[in-house]
């Protein structure tokens, strides 16, 4: 939504894909401490103290709009501070999965996690598209500050249930809680190569949803309708994928998945980009999504199952610290979007994206010890 409304504020592809850059921002700049917050405050409280500052942020940009005030910086200024709560907020709410079902049920939680998220951003996608095509942005944020505020609501009756503690806490400082976070990666093989794919991905891939706006405007001339659209067929593919996904796990290992789900998105975006018309572009993002879904799903269940319960917490802010390691990405997309195309920028990622990621797997690979 915020980059449809910045587009037709500027005009320019640049400013849309600062949106996600000041994003991945806060996600660099606060992912090395997303898991000492969580643990130090309590996982419960950061989330709802997270959601209040995103609640916060989606109100001063409606007041704002209401008053005639509403300006590009200041919504990328939001972006900022959302993609701050978030940062926080992510590897809390991942990690308190395990503390409410147990490390054996992680997993099928993780797919439910993921299957719900689908289904809620496809029609998030659609109803955003619709409430700016025809009610214009104040609906839009309204709309964001109602999902919020229950948010809110769902997590405060959250807090009142009693849970075992399960999770001890590192003992020291936010450095040393850093430097073991690191230290741990490096002694996991396994979960190293997950964290250097995901950086890859969202230094490469991701930064092409930045430019969704300008897909669904200026390439294909759909509007705030197609963005939805475009949107919709990428958590469509997502929904689908995670049904592929639960069946796939009986037969493949998680690293197998993730692999290949990580591969089909490099793919499917290359295709995307240089798609000639719009409904096969619509297929593509959902091929997409479904790489996504076992990307995504995937990644969460390795980084949590292969973590001790003291790591836990930190091992999934490395999935924010990964995200933001992203942000040259972002700055490298508009720039190449603005002065050559879109489809120049998002294939040319992508194919090194695909590129970079096979080396990655295959080096792991021959870092295994050979079976007996």
């Amino acid at each position: 939504m915020a980059g449809v409304v910045v587009l037709d504020m500027t005009d320019s592809a640049l400013a849309v894909t600062l949106l996600t850059f000041w994003r991945r921002a806060a996600q660099l700049a606060l992912g090395g401490f997303a898991g000492f917050i969580g643990d130090r405050l309590g996982r419960r409280t950061t989330l709802i103290l997270s959601q209040l500052v995103i609640f916060a942020a989606c109100l001063s940009l409606l007041l704002l709009f209401q008053n005639g005030k509403l300006s590009a910086w200041q919504i990328t200024a939001a972006a900022f501070i959302i993609g701050a709560a978030w940062t926080v907020d992510a590897p809390a709410r991942a990690a308190l999965v395990p503390d409410l079902l147990g490390n054996r049920l992680t997993p099928d939680a993780m797919l439910l996690e993921a299957l719900t998220h689908s289904i809620l951003l496809g029609a998030g996608a659609y109803l955003a598209g619709w409430l700016l095509d025809y009610y214009g942005t104040a609906a839009g944020i309204n709309a964001l500050i109602a999902l919020t505020g229950l948010n809110i609501v769902l997590l405060v009756w959250l807090g009142r249930l009693q849970l075992p503690q399960t999770t001890p806490v590192a003992e020291g400082g936010v450095w040393n809680s850093i430097a073991g976070g690191i230290a741990y990666l490096r002694g996991n093989p396994g979960l190293l190569t997950v964290v250097a794919v995901s950086a890859l991905i969202n230094v490469l891939v991701f930064p092409a949803l930045s430019l969704m706006p300008v897909f669904a405007r200026d390439v294909f001339d759909r509007g705030a309708i197609g963005l939805g659209m475009l949107n919709g067929s990428f958590s469509l593919g997502s929904f689908v994928g995670l049904f592929l996904t639960q069946r796939l796990r009986r037969r493949l290992s998680f690293q197998a998945i993730f692999a290949a789900g990580s591969l089909l998105q490099c793919v499917a975006w290359v295709l995307f980009a240089l798609a000639p018309f719009f409904h096969l572009a619509m297929l593509l993002q959902f091929l997409a999504g479904v790489g996504q879904a076992g990307f995504y799903t995937m990644r969460n269940v390795i980084l949590l199952s292969s973590s001790s319960n003291e790591m836990r917490g930190r091992a999934m802010s490395t999935v924010s610290l990964s995200q933001g390691i992203g942000l040259p990405g972002e700055l490298v997309t508009g720039s190449l979007a603005q002065t050559v195309n879109p489809r120049f920028a998002v294939s040319v990622q992508g194919v090194i994206a695909a590129f970079a990621t096979i080396a990655v797997f295959l080096k792991a690979k021959s870092r295994q010890p050979a079976n007996p």
